[in-house]
Formats: structure tokens, sequence, C-alpha cells
């Protein structure tokens, strides 16, 4: 990522989704900036060949036969999906580019799309789509916790002491440290600080791509 404070790493594949050849023209474009991608003629062809539960950044045309752009970006929500999403249209609208855009695309570009933007709205859906990513997966290992490792953990971020923890939820010290144990397995390679801190900053950078761009 380009913040200077974060050890985060953008990447992951991209994929333009259109079924007029204009996919292969923007294709050629990205490849001339350095970025190869892969293409689909239709929002259906894509979910039967891409795995959704990863990263990378979608570049997918409003106005198509089958499921058109918005659909394929909700059908990307509802299966909670980090990639992000840009938004290509010819025939652009208000009301259609509010919806995309409320509904959490990083753009909408009319076409013809200029090549070296599309680029620079590339690089930072794939910090975006990292954090998404990244959250993801550190959430995944706080929700396999046990209700009472979350009670520790919490208090293992606030820098708590095991003793001091104990104290606090009326345990003896030795059950805490089985408890910190658990804890430490359950998110290996990680520590319990490392976690929070890679929450932090996708939430700081989420927050300020999402408001800046």
């Amino acid at each position: 990522m380009n913040d200077s404070n974060t050890n985060l790493l953008s990447s992951g594949p991209i994929w333009i989704v259109d079924d007029d050849e204009v996919r292969n023209t923007i294709r050629f474009a990205l490849a001339t900036h350095g970025i190869h991608a892969r293409t689909f003629s239709s929002g259906e062809d894509f979910f039967s060949n891409v795995q959704i539960r990863q990263k990378g950044v979608l570049v997918v045309d409003l106005h198509m036969h089958g499921m058109s752009g918005l659909d394929v970006q909700a059908e990307l929500i509802r299966r909670e999906s980090p990639i992000a999403t840009i938004i290509l249209s010819g025939r652009p609208t208000i009301r259609s580019a509010v919806q995309a855009m409320n509904n959490g695309a990083i753009s909408f570009l009319e076409k013809p799309v200029d090549p070296e933007e599309l680029c620079h709205r590339i690089q930072v859906g794939l910090q975006i789509s990292e954090c998404r990513y990244q959250r993801k997966t550190m959430q995944a290992l706080i929700d396999g916790l046990s209700k009472r490792e979350k009670q520790v953990f919490d208090y293992i971020c606030q820098g708590h002491r095991n003793s001091e923890i104990a104290d606090i939820l009326h345990l003896s010290t030795r059950t805490v440290e089985v408890h910190r144990a658990h804890i430490l397995r359950k998110f290996a390679p990680y520590s319990p600080m490392q976690i929070l801190d890679i929450l932090n900053q996708c939430n700081a950078t989420l927050a300020r791509r999402m408001l800046n761009g």
C-alpha cells in the first residue's frame, strides 16, 4: 500500500467483464501499463470461472445481456466477497452512478475510459480489496474464539497482564495462562496485537480510500 505506516501488500488478479469487444481493447490498454487482466463476456461466465472469496478488482460494464453490472455487484455483496468493483458505462445516468457507489463501487467511469485513470482506480481497488480480505481473515480468527477467550483477548489488547486479567474476570492466573495459550495457538502465526493492528490499519485505510479515492 502507499501508506508509510502499513505493511499490508496490495496485489491480486484483475478481471474485465463486458459483453462488448471493448473488453479486449481495455485489456490491451492495461497491458501496456503493466496490468494483466482476464476477460469475460458475461457476469454469469465470470461467476462460473472465478473464486470470489479471493482478493482482486473487477472492472464491469453497467449494461450487459443477462446480469448487469449492478447485478454482478449485488451478487458479490451477497456472497460477502472482498473483490473491489469498478463500474463502466457508455450510457451513464446519475441514478445508476449513485446506486453503484452506494453499493460500494470504488469508481463509476464513463466509456471510453482513460487507461491511466483506470490504472489508478485499479491500484486503489487492489488496496481496498486487500484490506477487505485481511479484515475478513482476521475477524474469522477472532470469531473462532470461545466467549471466555474473547474476553481474555480484549484485555490482552488493552495491555493487561495475566494476573490483572485474572482479577478482573475472577479467574485464577493459571486459567488465564491456559486461555492465552489457546488464543495464541488459534491465532498462529499472528499475535493478538498483530491482529488488532491489522484490523486498525484496514479500517483506517478503507475509510480514507473510500472518502478520498
